[in-house]
């Protein structure tokens, strides 16, 4: 598994802040590996049955996890976190959440590229006595950059990127406004 990230990151400061505000009962699915750390750290399972996390294998899981999380519980507050390169698997599930009522809520961790894929490959190299080189560039998304925001505008969720520290609150104040869908395109590194 991956190191998990530094605590008083970007990341670090919006679960603090999404712990303080979320109800009790918040329900999680959480496929953003790489960040699987503090998220757990910030927002550890409280309740039987309110915290989802991905088995290994697959990626894609987190948006369409998360919607079917909130249509099998309509009166909670489900957040579905995800990284940038699974989001790409499913990321049309959004204009599913519309269209089905479903106000489940989506942080997609974005550290424009598969880190997974970047540590999983470091540890194959090491393991084999393969010398550190680029890595491939089919890992890299930063390049053209991904617009989270305007794709999930596009598709009928209301969103907003998150830079820096000063934009947390409004970012978590905005997602548990109401029981729509809303996405934070949360950047990570």
């Amino acid at each position: 598994p991956a190191a998990p990230a530094d605590e008083d990151s970007l990341l670090g400061a919006f679960a603090r802040r999404l712990a303080e505000r979320a109800p009790e009962d918040l329900m999680v699915f959480d496929e953003a590996l790489t960040a699987s750390g503090v998220l757990g750290a910030h927002l550890p399972p409280r309740l039987p049955g309110h915290w989802f996390q991905t088995r290994g294998g697959s990626l894609g899981v987190g948006i369409p996890g998360a919607i079917g999380m909130k249509i099998a519980n309509p009166g909670k507050t489900v957040v579905g976190f995800t990284g940038d390169g699974g989001s790409m698997y499913t990321i049309q599930a959004l204009a599913t959440a519309v269209r089905e009522g479903a106000g489940a809520k989506f942080v997609v961790c974005n550290n424009r590229g598969y880190r997974l894929l970047d540590l999983n490959i470091e540890q194959y190299w090491r393991e084999r006595d393969i010398a550190a080189h680029a890595f491939p560039r089919s890992f890299d998304l930063a390049h053209p950059e991904l617009g989270f925001t305007d794709i999930a505008r596009g598709m009928g969720v209301e969103a907003m990127r998150v830079e820096k520290r000063s934009q947390v609150e409004e970012a978590v104040e905005r997602m548990l406004l109401d029981d729509r869908p809303f996405l934070i395109d949360l950047i990570t590194e």
